[in-house]
């Protein structure tokens, strides 16, 4: 299990496909928390659960989703 901090703030999450599903909004005990962009690939974002009836403001991105990072990425398995 990952222990993410405050430096993975402000990187671009997107997905196995390359199109951009939003960026990390924070971190809270060691979790990423993703605010989605508005035109974010619907396909991924139902996978990753987040297109639920409750409209939040950010998202917990749960660890196993997580492909890989780089200074300024996260690109996600799905």
């Amino acid at each position: 299990m990952a222990d993410y901090l405050d430096d993975q703030i402000g990187k671009r999450v997107v997905a196995q496909s390359g199109v951009e599903i939003g960026s990390v909004e924070e971190v809270r005990n060691g979790d990423l928390y993703v605010g989605v962009e508005p035109d974010a690939d619907d396909d991924a974002v139902s996978e990753l659960g987040w297109d639920g009836p409750v409209t939040q403001d950010v998202h917990r991105l749960p660890d196993e989703y997580v492909s890989n990072l780089t200074e300024s990425t996260i690109r996600l398995r799905v």
